[in-house]
């Protein structure tokens, strides 16, 4: 089977989910799956974009999604099969917490020599913790990090130091290194989803499961398009408020793509799909124009 340079991996919330008894409480209403949280966030796909773009294959595993429809998923046995040039694992949702750590072991225990690159919004703010795990070799902070990650891509290929890379999170010599922040997007143009890529992910390894967004995806086909990154309001219990974006993201305010960018998605999602599209962000935020 194909191996990619690149696996993303979407761990659950709680990753002995299948054997403990839990109350989870009503977060995961949030999202449109459950508890486990098995939606994998949207930044993969235009990771998997940007990436392939540029001559590296990805591939994105949903374990959550995995262990939840099959209880006797080897997790352990399937991460052994996989022998990419680096692993990628989110904790965007908070309650990923337990499950990415755990996750990160599992593929440290079994990839001892492969990086493991960690990225999302709480991995963001917590990325001084984060690096201290064994298992977490760098953390990506913000939230337009496919450019950073396709230049630690190309270092880690080519086997040089990851110092110049913006927005990164490393450690070098058993020392914390946090790299200044670069990248920060005027617009969201410069990368788009593209879902015809993930129909030749599904052919490449020859692995459906892996690539569903959540459970009951086949009985509720729902897409989802961003509008916009960050926002312009200040309500105090987001994560996702334009104070909270502004320390985390260094942006003073939301960052929108073209009425142009977002029809061309929506076009070549109706081309494989006639779900429902879902346009994630307030459409005013940017003005009446």
């Amino acid at each position: 089977m194909a191996q990619a340079d690149l696996v993303l991996l979407h761990p659950p919330s709680v990753y002995d989910f299948r054997r403990q008894s839990i109350l989870y409480g009503p977060i995961s209403d949030l999202i449109p799956s459950s508890p486990v949280f098995e939606m994998y966030p949207l930044g993969f796909l235009t990771m998997v974009a940007y990436l392939e773009e540029r001559g590296f294959e990805v591939r994105v595993v949903n374990l959550a999604l995995r262990m939840m429809n099959d209880p006797h998923f080897d997790v352990p046995g399937f991460l052994s099969k996989l022998h990419p040039l680096a692993f990628g694992i989110d904790l965007h949702w908070l309650p990923h917490a337990h499950g990415s750590i755990e996750v990160a072991k599992l593929v440290r225990a079994n990839h001892p020599n492969t990086p493991i690159i960690f990225g999302g919004l709480s991995a963001t703010y917590f990325h001084d913790e984060l690096i201290q795990v064994p298992a977490v070799d760098f953390v990506l902070r913000g939230d337009s990090v496919e450019p950073a990650l396709y230049e630690l891509m190309v270092r880690l290929r080519a086997g040089r130091s990851p110092a110049g890379v913006p927005n990164l999170t490393w450690k070098e010599d058993g020392q914390t290194r946090v790299n200044p922040k670069g990248f920060a997007p005027g617009s969201l143009d410069h990368v788009d989803l593209r879902p015809a890529r993930m129909v030749r992910m599904v052919l490449r390894y020859r692995d459906l499961q892996s690539v569903l967004p959540f459970n009951g995806w086949w009985q509720n086909p729902i897409t989802a398009v961003f509008t916009v990154k960050g926002c312009a309001h200040e309500c105090v219990t987001c994560g996702g408020s334009n104070s909270a974006c502004g320390l985390l993201n260094a942006r003073s305010g939301p960052v929108f793509r073209s009425p142009a960018s977002l029809v061309a998605n929506m076009t070549e999602i109706g081309r494989i799909s006639r779900g429902p599209i879902f346009l994630v962000g307030d459409l005013r935020q940017a003005g009446e124009p």
